[in-house]
């Protein structure tokens, strides 16, 4: 018999939930006492039901949340050995087989028996199944392990590089209460460095490729591309034939898709030396050359050019309110009336308004952030103050979300 299709698999998974549902809705209808229909924060942490009530008791999985780094464990073994890789794309193979072929690939040794306890708990978050006992078979989510380096590279990142640092924040936040520096982190007590998170992802040349290529996966991700919403989401055409600098801008990527699309416009792209390769430099079409131009600039210094507008794509995430608020400082002295601050970056919305997978996804992209650089996400009124907090003549204008995208323009104006 063939499997169902992913949308035949979906609809199952909602008429289950939907059913189990219903099975806890019509058991707590029938308990009486203060936690016998609620979850309110007030209120008694579980729900009032005996294992005896075997059909209830299988319906609900509340206490899952606080195993979570068991998911994170048995992702990383399987990033670690290559599992993925030893795994055929279209059959099935045993873990005695597994075994041998990660020892013969890697020199490293996994038991058959760990193997099993391992992928057993990934197949559970639907990383390989087991079509026939003792056999393994790759799924979407572990194939792409295996043949896509991005999305390889992604995982290694976040459970290989980030793990030990995730486990070592509490550490960082009492060790350095209160902390806005960037090298005051889980990180730095994780890897015993004093250096900022991207001085020391830059130590490792393994790591920084892997670096470099999960942030290449996550941009790549759907309402993160430039197509969606960076091009067509702000209103381009009205800065006329003006000059925008792009901070922090790399080698350029994002003032190329605009020069592009609004020939007018001028581009200045600032960033560190160590980005200015002769790759980067020669990555500028030829045909905009004349309108964008690389340039070595750091952010924190006093800015040179005086501009239309100046464009910041995700760049505040990765400062601290104390850092953030240095940056708008120092473009203080080119700016004049009416220049633009633009900035297309995360906001994070009011609790509950976006659909579970959502929330986490940005819930998750503010923790990395605390992790690594002692920074954050930010809500739509952190975004004002820090405007104001920068400089009082900073006027906050607006801020909105173009169809599509998972990121958000916050636009302010110099109004002296």
């Amino acid at each position: 018999m063939s499997s169902p299709s992913s949308i035949q698999r979906m609809g199952q998974l909602s008429a289950l939930v939907s059913e189990k549902t219903q099975i806890l809705t019509d058991f707590l209808s029938t308990k009486e006492g203060p936690n016998a229909s609620s979850l309110s924060s007030d209120e008694l942490a579980g729900l009032p039901i005996s294992p005896d009530d075997s059909k209830t008791f299988k319906a609900r999985k509340l206490e899952s949340a606080g195993l979570g780094s068991t998911d994170q464990l048995s992702l990383q073994v399987i990033w670690e050995f290559r599992i993925a890789e030893t795994v055929p794309a279209n059959d099935s193979i045993t873990y005695d087989e597994i075994s041998a072929k990660v020892q013969e690939c890697t020199g490293k040794v996994i038991l058959p028996f760990q193997l099993r306890t391992l992928l057993r708990h990934a197949m559970t978050n639907r990383v390989f199944c087991e079509p026939q006992k003792n056999r393994v078979a790759h799924t979407q989510m572990s194939r792409l392990l295996a043949t896509n380096p991005k999305s390889n590279a992604w995982v290694g990142f976040l459970t290989g590089d980030l793990f030990p640092a995730f486990a070592n924040v509490v550490a960082a936040m009492e060790t350095w209460p209160g902390s806005q520096e960037p090298n005051e982190t889980g990180v730095n007590i994780a890897y015993n460095e004093n250096l900022p998170f991207y001085d020391f992802v830059q130590l490792d040349k393994e790591r920084a490729v892997r670096y470099s290529r999960a942030i290449e996966s996550h941009g790549s991700s759907e309402g993160a591309e430039i197509s969606h919403g960076v091009v067509d989401g702000y209103p381009w055409a009205d800065l006329g034939d003006g000059t925008v600098v792009d901070m922090g801008g790399n080698f350029g990527y994002v003032s190329v898709a605009i020069a592009e699309a609004f020939p007018k416009l001028k581009f200045v792209v600032q960033d560190l030396k160590g980005m200015m390769s002769a790759e980067a430099l020669a990555s500028v079409p030829q045909s905009l050359r004349g309108r964008v131009e690389l340039t070595i600039h750091d952010f924190f210094g006093v800015q040179p050019v005086v501009a239309k507008a100046y464009l910041f794509r995700h760049v505040f995430h990765s400062f601290s309110d104390k850092y953030s608020t240095k940056i708008l400082q120092s473009l203080v002295p080119a700016l004049k009336r009416g220049a633009k601050i633009i900035i297309n970056d995360a906001v994070l919305p009011e609790p509950g308004t976006l659909s579970y997978i959502n929330e986490r996804s940005i819930r998750t992209l503010d923790v990395v952030m605390l992790t690594v650089t002692n920074s954050r996400e930010r809500e739509l009124d952190d975004w004002k103050d820090l405007f104001l907090n920068a400089d009082p003549r900073y006027k906050f204008l607006r801020a909105w979300r173009p169809t599509k995208s998972q990121l958000w323009f916050i636009e302010a104006e110099w109004d002296p």
